[in-house]
């Protein structure tokens, strides 16, 4: 397995993704094998679905102001 160091860099959407599946699936099928995970996993999917949106909206944004030149 070779490491990349992406320090600093934004994770892709793909990434982004596939860690609220993860999520996602850890809370309806593991719930019990990591107490302190399925604590916060609600709050770190609400995150990471909000970091989702922000996305769009901030790549809404960009193609808009090339569009008008502003």
């Amino acid at each position: 397995m070779e490491m990349i160091d992406e320090s600093g860099k934004p994770r892709s959407d793909e990434d982004l993704q596939q860690a609220i599946d993860a999520v996602g699936q850890i809370m309806v099928k593991q719930p019990l094998v990591l107490p302190l995970f399925t604590v916060h996993a609600g709050i770190i999917r609400d995150c990471l679905l909000e970091l989702q949106i922000y996305r769009k909206l901030i790549a809404e944004a960009k193609k808009k102001r090339d569009e008008t030149g502003v």
